[in-house]
């Protein structure tokens, strides 16, 4: 059995919804949740075990579900909730009363604690500034709305009380509490990041297994409820889960690729005669060197580079990512599974040739000079795409 540990991150969270909806259609199975902020809330969902219920309460919400605002703003007015983080230093705070009324409807204490699962969330208690991780059995019965807002009681956010007691966002310590299932026994871990970063407050330990599913890409501002935007964030998440889990290619799309290294690599060195001296002739690329020697010794670590791949990138790796590049550019859906050929032949129907854009806006002095080939990124790859990818 996994052990799930979610990220705090305010409006950002629609993504591990979109992780769970994953997990659920491969049948992950777990056993313990833990989660910081809003993570600690769509734990409390996850536990009770309402996907379709978080689904539809995070792609309808809106600013006014989360925060109080002006009465003349309208349910989804993001000038209203700006307005409302003016005058949040004046009031003390933004007002979470409409966030507090979502959870007592959405949340079903009773189910969460009948789970059998385990249930963490981490929170900051003031003015000590003590941390704390609790899990349900520490929090009193009635009391489970109060600790989920306490852990989700980010500085923005008027302070949040407990029989008294204040409470800051549990991200402000540890935003990604592993050690609340760690500390349970877990040994393996899915751990769902909001941020591209690395592992916050956590050493790996070596009988601790750790899957860390994160965002390819921003998620947005950290107040930015909306459910067009979580609509979003939800499908990122699903993807991005499916292509880590089911091992498809890609950091974009999602690519099943049955074609092993040396495919890619003899498609590289497969280019025609007429059409490399074209591409070389562009690039202003030296033509008594061995066609084998330009394509693996210039063209290749090039267009690595301006992709901004790793410097072990492999051939495949170097494909993959002209491919994705060359579909997004073309317009090709991403929130997709495709087959490595069905991708290629989209993009081979879709693709305008570059049409040698560099030869013709670059004086022949500067063709071939390596600084000005990286200056000149985008038209480099157009240009490498046209020889590599289409036929």
């Amino acid at each position: 059995m996994y052990g799930i540990v979610l990220e705090g991150g305010g409006a950002r969270g629609a993504y591990q919804v979109g992780v769970w909806k994953a997990l659920k259609e491969l049948g992950v199975e777990y056993s313990g949740v833990a989660g910081t902020s809003v993570g600690a809330i769509n734990g409390a969902m996850m536990v009770q075990g309402d996907l379709e219920r978080a689904i539809e309460l995070w792609s309808g919400l809106t600013p006014s579900q989360v925060v109080k605002l002006d009465e003349e703003a309208a349910p989804g007015d993001t000038v209203g909730l700006l307005h409302a983080v003016k005058t949040l230093f004046r009031d003390g705070g933004m007002d979470v009363t409409p966030l507090r009324r979502l959870l007592d409807r959405c949340l079903d204490e009773r189910r969460i604690r009948r789970s059998g699962m385990v249930f963490g969330l981490m929170t900051i208690s003031l003015p000590d500034f003590n941390p704390l991780r609790l899990y349900q059995e520490d929090i009193p019965e009635g009391k489970m709305v109060d600790y989920l807002l306490a852990s989700a009681s980010l500085p923005v956010f008027r302070r949040q009380r407990v029989d008294g007691r204040a409470f800051l966002d549990g991200g402000v310590y540890d935003s990604l509490p592993i050690s609340l299932l760690t500390g349970k026994g877990f040994k393996k871990i899915i751990a769902v990041r909001l941020t591209r970063k690395g592992l916050p407050k956590w050493k790996r330990d070596e009988g601790i297994d750790i899957t860390v599913i994160k965002p390819g890409e921003s998620l947005g501002a950290i107040l930015d409820f909306s459910g067009e935007k979580a609509k979003k964030n939800i499908r990122l998440g699903y993807y991005d889960a499916l292509r880590l889990l089911k091992g498809y290619k890609g950091s974009r799309y999602c690519i099943e690729v049955d074609y092993d290294e040396d495919y890619f690599f003899a498609m590289l060195l497969r280019i025609e005669e007429g059409r490399f001296k074209e591409l070389a002739d562009r690039l202003g690329l030296p033509g008594s060197v061995p066609r084998r020697r330009i394509i693996l010794e210039k063209l290749v670590p090039l267009a690595i580079e301006l992709l901004g791949l790793p410097y072990n990138a492999s051939y495949q790796d170097l494909v993959i990512a002209l491919l994705e590049r060359a579909a997004e550019r073309a317009g090709i859906e991403r929130f997709n599974i495709y087959r490595y050929d069905q991708l290629y032949d989209e993009v081979v129907k879709r693709r305008r040739p570059a049409g040698g854009h560099i030869k013709t806006s670059l004086p022949r002095i500067l063709q071939g000079n390596e600084i000005v080939l990286r200056a000149m990124g985008d038209q480099v790859l157009d240009e490498i795409t046209d020889v590599l990818l289409v036929p």
